[in-house]
């Protein structure tokens, strides 16, 4: 953080300082007692299994300059606020508010999103400095984490937010004030929070009105609701869509990587991206069109993106042992990025056999059966030829499958039981098989990779 000490921090989160003085600088601001640095602030939040006003006293001792909570402990230097987690996003709005000049960019959608945000990102960067989310910190505790980091030697950030709720989006979008947004598509991911798919899209909408004067929109073309919102904003669209601006004319896929075309006002770039899946054109196209309302012409943008690969592991990355492949997208499930991954197992070849390694996917609520069931199908078409399911809300793909006629289905439990029983089968170390690993992040599935690689050496 620059410029700001505990004086100025009080005063935007309105509460009340004590024990310390007002021009004390702050360094910056960390939730974790165990990695704190000299002069941050250490908020304390209560989670699920701790609560951070426990941690205060040691946060203070290994150097914090204060801490933000609603208790203060004797004798500490401390901020009181009623609501610590609410008064972080307040002390990253006003601090956004202190660089003006920087660009920003909010990223949303169902799926797709954290790709769109570090496509935009590696783009942006061939011109200078950017801030950009880590990881997924895309909720109310990330990004006001990411946003404290912003500082004048930046020319734009990147940001990823996500939701599960109503009202997530609008309060995202007033802390980080965008002027810029995208939003990949519409899909079910989270679905179980909401009534249905259209009122999750407007929860995902709450973005647009959120963008300061004179913002774009980056919108997908080929999902209806969002083709509907583009003629209420003014930006660019993607996709296929006859009417999209920046338009996905051809996608190649391999298991090097993807090749995509794409078109803006008679103008054609070809890249190549060391990333896997068709749906990459999509999230190419967003990414470019967010990086042209941030002031690139269309065809340095495309080029910035020439060999992009994730930076983000267990995202439809490719493990190579011989001829075995596993293609780990284990990070996170929903019904279109599970479908997506199946639609690229089906369109590589192997000498081998194709197997889907299966994890539930999660918060689709009421959905749930019928999502499950439908990716059973998708399965089967796909050309799987065994299926390992790995928890509860899984096994509905285990009976949508079999519905579709595949004859060689295990339902199991745990991530290490589907590890077991997959390397029982190899015969030796030059399989042929092509291995797809896919399931929502609670169900674990990194550790059935990390058991294959051990046995079979995977690079």
């Amino acid at each position: 953080m620059q410029g700001m000490n505990l004086g100025r921090i009080t005063e935007a989160v309105k509460g009340k300082l004590a024990n310390a003085a007002p021009g004390r600088k702050v360094s910056g601001v960390s939730i974790d007692s165990r990695r704190i640095r000299p002069q941050e602030l250490f908020v304390a939040l209560a989670g699920e299994h701790a609560d951070g006003h426990q941690y205060l006293k040691a946060a203070i001792t290994a150097g914090a300059a204060a801490g933000l909570c609603r208790r203060v402990p004797r004798g500490l230097p401390a901020i009181k606020v009623d609501n610590p987690r609410k008064a972080l996003g307040d002390l990253a709005a006003v601090y956004r508010q202190r660089f003006p000049k920087i660009t920003v960019a909010a990223v949303t959608g169902s799926s797709g999103k954290t790709a769109t945000k570090e496509m935009l990102a590696h783009i942006l960067a061939s011109q200078g400095q950017v801030l950009e989310s880590q990881g997924n910190f895309n909720n109310d505790i990330g990004l006001p984490l990411t946003l404290v980091r912003m500082n004048s030697r930046q020319r734009q950030a990147v940001l990823e937010m996500g939701m599960n709720a109503p009202g997530e989006i609008r309060r995202l979008a007033r802390i980080a004030g965008p002027q810029v947004g995208i939003i990949t598509n519409i899909g079910d991911a989270h679905l179980g929070c909401f009534k249905n798919r259209r009122a999750l899209a407007q929860a995902k909408a709450e973005l647009l009105p959120g963008l300061l004067p004179e913002g774009a929109a980056i919108l997908n073309a080929d999902d209806p609701f969002l083709a509907r919102l583009a003629s209420r904003y003014p930006g660019l669209t993607f996709g296929m869509a006859p009417g999209a601006d920046i338009k996905v004319v051809a996608v190649r896929v391999s298991d090097r990587g993807t090749r995509v075309r794409l078109k803006f006002r008679g103008r054609t770039e070809t890249l190549g991206l060391k990333c896997l899946g068709g749906h990459q054109a999509w999230n190419a196209a967003a990414a470019v069109g967010g990086a042209m309302a941030m002031g690139m012409d269309f065809v340095p943008a495309c080029r910035a993106l020439e060999g992009y690969y994730f930076r983000t592991s267990m995202r439809l990355e490719i493990l190579r042992r011989g001829g075995l492949r596993i293609i780990n997208d284990a990070y996170n499930s929903s019904p279109q990025s599970a479908a997506a991954a199946l639609k690229l197992l089906g369109q590589l070849p192997t000498r081998g056999e194709k197997i889907f390694i299966a994890g539930s996917m999660l918060e689709l609520g009421k959905f749930t059966q019928r999502a499950h069931r439908e990716l059973g199908r998708q399965t089967v078409l796909a050309g799987v030829s065994k299926l390992i399911t790995v928890g509860e809300a899984a096994r509905g793909i285990a009976e949508g499958a079999r519905r579709a006629g595949m004859k060689w289905i295990r339902r199991l439990d745990s991530a290490e039981e589907a590890a077991t029983l997959y390397l029982s089968r190899i015969s030796s170390p030059s399989a042929r098989d092509l291995v797809l690993v896919k399931g929502s992040r609670a169900i674990g599935l990194e550790r059935f990779v990390a058991a294959i690689k051990k046995r079979a050496g995977a690079e």
